[in-house]
């Protein structure tokens, strides 16, 4: 049994003729009445009643037509899954995942990853802002989640929220920032960030727009390690909302309410490689997860 012989079958069976049935599958009548008469010697049964009239299907013929219909539809699936393996992109895709990302749901935008493009592999790797930026410039990293402003022409961003960004401290510092003024903190110890984050860059620029000589008296490329310095009475720090979000609430910790500021969250990637398939299925994916704004 063939599958053009099945074809012919159901093409035969639908149109009720052969010049009909012919037509439908490009095909002669005398090739459509040679598919349905070696089908009906290989099964032993009689498919049609033949007449002036076309062909009937008769009651054995109805009775394997919706077994005719599975196999076909069976068939197509099997060849659209083998299309879509074909096209579907493999080898690894690495994603720069900023240490503000806490957050996202990374797992949700995996899942749905793989079942578009179930042979590629998905590496993810944490560091700040700064070293995700010069990962995908340089490509080592495909695609990535950066929180700050874009400064880059070689980029396209998208962006999908803002991160509300606080002077945070332990309870032990209360009552100096019940100041209103830059100036009364510069003398207090504070943590920063590494040069590459985006914390840096700005506190860097409320340095110098409020003329401000902070000692910098710890320097930590890890936002957790970063966190425990402020957690232990240490130096005052900037953090993310999202962070200490549940600290906040327990009042573990404290912000200064002269300070609020936001900076925005985005998925960034090289201009010239956004149209490779693993990274448009990346940026796909993410859409039914995070509210994207359009690349640019």
């Amino acid at each position: 049994m063939e599958l053009y012989q099945l074809k012919s079958f159901v093409a035969v069976a639908e149109e009720g003729t052969l010049a009909k049935a012919a037509m439908r599958l490009f095909s002669s009548q005398p090739s459509v009445s040679a598919h349905i008469k070696a089908l009906e010697d290989e099964l032993g049964i009689a498919l049609f009643e033949r007449s002036s009239r076309g062909m009937q299907i008769t009651a054995d013929g109805d009775a394997l037509l919706t077994r005719a219909y599975a196999i076909l539809n069976e068939t197509q699936e099997l060849n659209n899954l083998a299309r879509n393996l074909q096209s579907s992109p493999s080898g690894k895709l690495t994603i720069g995942v900023n240490t503000g990302s806490s957050q996202l749901p990374l797992d949700a935008i995996a899942k749905r990853l793989h079942q578009d493009c179930p042979k590629l592999q998905l590496e993810f790797q944490h560091s700040s802002s700064g070293y995700v930026q010069k990962g995908v410039i340089a490509g080592d990293i495909d695609i990535g989640f950066y929180e700050g402003e874009v400064d880059s022409p070689k980029l396209l961003s998208s962006q999908f929220q803002e991160n509300k960004i606080l002077v945070v401290a332990s309870p032990e510092f209360k009552d100096a920032l019940q100041t209103t003024d830059w100036k009364d903190l510069q003398t207090l110890p504070w943590v920063f960030k590494t040069p590459d984050c985006s914390y840096y860059q700005l506190m860097e620029r409320i340095v110098k727009a409020h003329d401000l000589q902070i000692e910098k008296r710890y320097t930590i490329d890890e936002e957790g390690t970063c966190l425990q310095f402020v957690r232990n009475n240490a130096a005052l720090s900037l953090l993310g909302e999202s962070i200490v979000a549940d600290e906040l609430a327990t009042g573990s910790l404290i912000a200064w309410k002269s300070f609020q500021c936001t900076l925005p969250h985005r998925l960034i990637c090289l201009g010239s490689r956004f149209h490779e398939r693993p990274i448009q299925a990346f940026y796909q994916s993410c859409e039914h997860s995070l509210r994207l704004s359009k690349m640019q």
